[in-house]
């Protein structure tokens, strides 16, 4: 992957990252639900969280294209 594509990808999974964990979708989590005695809302926030860290990593420790000339 080039250095073009990789900051392209680092800001889009910024700006999901951005509106996932902002207000409005927040709501939909915000339920007096509980998974495993955890409840929901702060249960989403660290599995999206934890997502986007993977993601990040994944996309910043892709290899290098060879150039071919």
């Amino acid at each position: 992957m080039s250095a073009r594509m990789r900051n392209q990808r680092l800001v889009a999974l910024f700006a999901a990252g951005w509106a996932l964990l902002n207000f409005p979708l927040l709501t939909l989590w915000d339920r007096p639900l509980t998974l495993a005695g955890i409840p929901l809302l702060p249960l989403a926030l660290f599995v999206g969280w934890a997502v986007l860290i993977a993601l990040a990593a994944w996309v910043a420790e892709a290899p290098e294209d060879e150039e071919r000339s």
